[in-house]
């Protein structure tokens, strides 16, 4: 459908008068020119919350990029769902996989120490994935990618150090540009429906972000409940049960399995692990043939190779220089320290100990649906309440819950009490994720990969840390709760100082 812009439309991918005014993000200025430049003349404050909040909204103009061509609604929402419903599916294989990595590869901590490597992979992959998306583009970037999530899968066969280790790296190379190309397409295709309906980008990019959300999470339920239907027969009890919960420091867990069960765990285990490679293939299959190439607005890849190659290669971290991003690093540390605490410490420490590792999948459905229904609720509920209430609404529930953690004997527990545990982690978890997600798409429109590939470096920072300590024989999971509690609230007051300054860049 080919759509051309009405004078008073907002404008949506100006790159030409964009380079007029900032001489583009990747170019070496000033942390106040930055500010200026970016949030002043790329984004408007002119809506109001009924909070007060000033909410960001890109300018309006009569400058038109040449040659435009969109997508009807219809085809932007049909996109929005392909992605979805492939990362859904991706996601149930690797999620469900990942949170039984601290408990079926015990041994030596490999599962754990793989996941650790797969996230400090993943950072270091974080400064090439503007080159990466750039080069593959966003679609090709998210087939390509996917395949890596299958290939860690097969590595779990033969979970051994030389093999599972390296498809850990592999993964985490590729995991960055894969979860940037997916918010590049989601964001770009919500500001250009925004342009076709007259609507505000930042309410189409909310709603855009709760339904993608919902479908992610909700592969914590679909992956979880294949992996406790299939190893259910290896619930039971640890042997030593008196390290469990917050006491527990890694040392005296010994899972056992009923009668004559060491070939049956295997045969199961290679079933779960088949399952979880056609479910990766399928989602290959989804992106590859379902999804659109986005619609191309602007001459954004007019230059030589090398001064692309060159501006890509550092886009990542000349955007660290603006101060809208850098008070946002603590709270994108610590939404990946807390992922990792729910997916490695809790089902070790609280789940696997006391009731078995074939109950992690049931009580981590819990999250993953508490998840996934908040994130709808969240994306509709953020226009009327602003971002700050969402934000500060899921901090507090989370140290409400660490709190309960350090006084929770786990062992005199029943299941409906992990459960409970788990959706309220969900909850708080849907908060964050969303609200991050839509403050990045709408403060750099204009520098989404490298806005987006900031957001899994530092994530990924808080996965890679919390993966190491919960490696056995580091720290107590006592200490770890201590420290989130820590961080989260320091992350909370840099958040608070990042709204009152765009509140106050607002108002100048």
């Amino acid at each position: 459908m080919s759509y051309s812009p009405r004078p008073g439309d907002i404008i949506l991918d100006d790159r030409v008068a964009l380079k007029e005014e900032s001489q583009n993000i990747n170019s070496d200025v000033s942390e106040s020119a930055i500010a200026n430049d970016e949030h002043s003349s790329l984004l408007g404050c002119d809506r109001t919350s009924k909070f007060g909040k000033s909410l960001m909204t890109l300018p309006k103009s009569t400058n038109s990029p040449p040659c435009l061509q969109y997508f009807s609604p219809l085809r932007y929402f049909k996109n929005l769902l392909v992605v979805s419903v492939a990362f859904m599916l991706i996601m149930s294989a690797f999620g469900a996989l990942a949170n039984l990595q601290s408990s079926l590869n015990y041994s030596s901590g490999l599962g754990v120490a793989s996941l650790f490597a797969l996230y400090v992979a993943l950072i270091l992959s974080s400064f090439i994935t503007p080159l990466i998306v750039w080069f593959l583009r966003v679609k090709w970037t998210l087939v390509v990618c996917c395949f890596f999530y299958v290939l860690y899968t097969a590595a779990n066969f033969y979970p051994v150090v030389y093999t599972l280790i390296p498809a850990a790296v592999l993964l985490g190379i590729a995991a960055s540009p894969f979860w940037a190309a997916a918010s590049t397409y989601m964001t770009t295709s919500a500001i250009q429906q925004a342009h076709v309906t007259g609507d505000v980008p930042e309410t189409i990019i909310n709603r855009f972000n709760g339904i993608f959300f919902c479908f992610f999470q909700s592969a914590q339920v679909w992956g979880n409940l294949i992996s406790s239907l299939v190893l259910h027969d290896t619930s039971s009890t640890a042997v030593t049960m008196y390290h469990c919960g917050r006491d527990s420091c890694g040392r005296g867990i010994n899972f056992t399995i009923p009668a004559g069960g060491g070939v049956v765990a295997d045969k199961q285990v290679s079933v779960l692990l088949f399952i979880y490679i056609g479910i990766g293939l399928l989602a290959v299959a989804t992106l590859t043939l379902l999804l659109d190439r986005l619609p191309r607005t602007s001459n954004q890849d007019i230059g030589d190779l090398r001064s692309n190659v060159c501006d890509h290669l550092t886009s990542t971290t000349h955007l660290m220089k603006s101060p809208f991003l850098s008070l946002l690093i603590p709270i994108m540390i610590y939404n990946g320290a807390e992922q990792a605490f729910i997916g490695a410490d809790f089902t070790k420490a609280f789940v696997s100990c006391t009731q078995g590792p074939g109950m992690v999948g049931y009580v981590m459905i819990g999250f993953g649906g508490a998840d996934a229904l908040a994130s709808v609720v969240f994306g509709q509920l953020e226009k009327y309440t602003g971002r700050i209430a969402i934000f500060i609404f899921g901090g507090i529930l989370h140290l409400a819950l660490m709190i309960v953690f350090e006084v929770w004997n786990p062992h005199t527990s029943a299941m409906w009490n992990l459960i409970l545990m788990s959706v309220g982690w969900g909850v708080g978890d849907a908060a964050l994720q969303t609200q991050l997600q839509s403050i990045l798409g709408v403060l750099f429109p204009d520098a989404q990969e490298p806005a987006f590939a900031n957001y899994r470096l530092w994530q990924s920072l808080g996965f890679a840390v919390t993966y190491a300590l919960a490696i056995p024989h580091i720290i107590c999971v006592s200490a770890e709760l201590y420290g989130l509690m820590a961080f989260l609230s320091i992350s909370l007051v840099c958040y608070i100082f990042e709204e009152y300054a765009l509140l106050r860049s607002c108002h100048h």
